[in-house]
């Protein structure tokens, strides 16, 4: 067992990591995302910083944020050697699934803070059809928050992640799992929340080629109590 700190999204990349970090015992620690203070958003998917918060208290885990004002690298790394320092951290994981590029980069800037790298969703590319049907089995449910212009329209933005998505996202051509940029997700609910959130008010905008969900207000809802509110 390890202790682990997640590098942090919000979406089903990293929540996959770390269901499957805790399905192997390890003791994680913290979720850890890099964020604008200037826009109030993270830098992965735009999630407000209020939204983010939500997530992290219905998961029941605490969130460190990065500012990355200055120097994106520089900032992460030190805040990986104040986690090794000030709370034992050993490994950080990440949601990479299989771009090698991304996973040394990853991988040497975990290094340099003197954290191992860990890749608990790494696969080949034929396995992300596999990968999606996985997340979606497992039960979590999680709405596109992020749309390219470039291979998607509008309407995908806001959609659920279910089985009818899961037969859509095969007709286009693209990633299955977005890993080439084709779209990102927020997760709202699943095995290891332990409340779910529910969107109350939200506008689709384009901006700077993606076609964005802009979540403007969030509730934390009992799970025994949930109702389903589709967004589109």
């Amino acid at each position: 067992m390890k202790k682990v700190a997640v590098c942090w999204s919000g979406g089903k990349d990293s929540c996959l990591a770390l269901h499957k970090l805790i399905q192997e015992n390890h003791e994680v620690v913290c979720l850890i995302s890099m964020i604008s203070e200037e826009h109030a958003r993270n830098h992965a998917h735009g999630i407000p910083l209020e939204i983010l918060r939500l997530q992290a208290e219905a998961l029941g885990l605490p969130l460190i944020l990065v500012d990355s004002a200055g120097e994106y690298e520089l900032s992460l790394k030190k805040s990986l050697i104040e986690l090794k320092e000030k709370f034992g951290v050993e490994s950080i994981a990440f949601g990479s699934l299989y771009m090698k590029q991304d996973r040394e980069w990853n991988g040497q800037v975990a290094i340099q803070a003197g954290l191992e790298p860990l890749f608990p969703v790494w696969i080949k590319q034929d396995q992300s059809s596999e990968l999606l049907h996985t997340f979606i089995s497992s039960g979590f449910q999680s709405v596109v928050c992020r749309a390219s212009s470039h291979y998607l329209d509008q309407t995908w933005t806001g959609r659920e992640l279910d089985w009818r998505f899961y037969e859509d996202i095969h007709q286009t051509g693209c990633c299955v799992m977005g890993e080439l940029g084709e779209y990102h997700t927020f997760v709202l609910n699943g095995p290891l929340f332990n409340k779910k959130l529910e969107i109350t008010q939200f506008e689709i905008i384009l901006n700077e080629g993606l076609w964005s969900l802009d979540i403007q207000s969030c509730l934390l809802v009992d799970k025994s109590k949930e109702v389903k509110t589709p967004l589109v």
